[in-house]
């Protein structure tokens, strides 16, 4: 299998936007890798124009090897407004991209893509799973029930505004030591707690291809994760419904049981419902996969941020549009 020599992560779409935040050095102590943030200087330049936040999230991953670069974007955020304006400060070119990759087909991750499709002007692959396509609605605690809300989302319009759908359950390798996690099988108990289906209560919901009505486990969620020479795996997640440490037990079946070099995305901890313990019972998993950088984004809720930055100290980083992650290579 190849392996990326270096990768590139930038933070194009989060919910935060905090230009006041230091760069950051390796928690390993080495010249490695850093994480860089846009910017304080930029903040004080009354010129520039600042990045935007909104609910959802959207990654840019750049592996090299040699003098070839693989440019693949992780989700596309909620509007795909927020997206092209955040490309455009931080001078990213939506024409450059090799691959889409849509996490899981709820708004905040495929929100954007008829837009970014329209900006890079080609013909680009959009990777997802073969049900991320399937109507789904919601059930509030007060009784309301939203509309279907990805009805914007089916391969037909991808194709139509210039994607390439790529249909997959599978892991996908996309090149330069990147691939699509496929399917995330569901074993680690303390994320593996399946919601008993009762039509009509609050919850997500998802209609079958045969038109059965189920609760919407998010089957379809897929991660992405790099390979990085001398450095280990770099895992992306989109919300995690699946369970992040699934996610990365995931990726070690993909990629073989390299070390965790880094896991950058949605944890899925900030939900009314998700038991608090739950937001320790990860923490403590991350200690003891010895995962090295922890970046909570999104859906990953306050409580996770205050309990991963006490307890996992420098390895916790936190988020914000513009951050860019560098690991491999010797990059600065």
């Amino acid at each position: 299998m190849f392996q990326a020599e270096s990768v590139t992560i930038t933070v194009l779409v989060e919910n935060w936007v905090d230009m006041l935040l230091p760069d950051q050095a390796s928690p390993l102590g080495s010249d490695d890798h850093c994480v860089s943030r846009y910017g304080l200087i930029e903040h004080f330049d009354g010129k520039r124009v600042p990045p935007q936040a909104e609910n959802g999230i959207s990654l840019l991953v750049e592996a090299t090897r040699g003098r070839h670069v693989l440019r693949v974007l992780f989700d596309v955020g909620l509007t795909g407004t927020v997206l092209e304006h955040n490309m455009r400060v931080l001078g990213v070119d939506p024409s450059g991209m090799d691959h889409v990759v849509i996490s899981h087909g709820h708004p905040d991750h495929f929100g954007g893509v008829h837009r970014f499709l329209g900006l890079a002007g080609r013909r680009i692959p959009v990777a997802t799973h073969h049900d991320a396509e399937l109507p789904r609605y919601a059930v509030m605690g007060d009784g309301r029930t939203s509309s279907v809300y990805n009805s914007a989302f089916t391969f037909e319009q991808i194709e139509a505004s210039g994607g390439a759908p790529v249909l997959t359950r599978d892991p996908l390798d996309l090149g330069w030591g990147v691939w699509t996690t496929g399917e995330i099988p569901r074993n680690v108990p303390f994320e593996s707690v399946s919601q008993p289906f009762e039509r009509g209560a609050p919850g997500l919901y998802q209609v079958s291809r045969e038109g059965d009505l189920r609760r919407d486990e998010v089957i379809d969620e897929m991660g992405l994760v790099i390979d990085v020479k001398g450095e280990g795996l770099v895992v992306l997640t989109g919300c995690a419904h699946a369970g992040v440490i699934n996610t990365i037990e995931q990726a070690r079946r993909v990629c073989g049981d390299r070390p965790i070099r880094a896991v950058i995305g949605g944890f899925h901890l900030g939900f009314p419902t998700t038991p608090a313990k739950n937001v320790e019972a990860t923490a403590n998993a991350f200690r003891d996969l010895d995962v090295a950088t922890v970046v909570p984004m999104h859906c990953s809720g306050l409580r996770s941020h205050a309990h991963m930055s006490a307890s996992l100290h420098d390895r916790y980083v936190q988020p914000a549009v513009g951050t860019v992650f560098r690991f491999g290579g010797g990059a600065r």
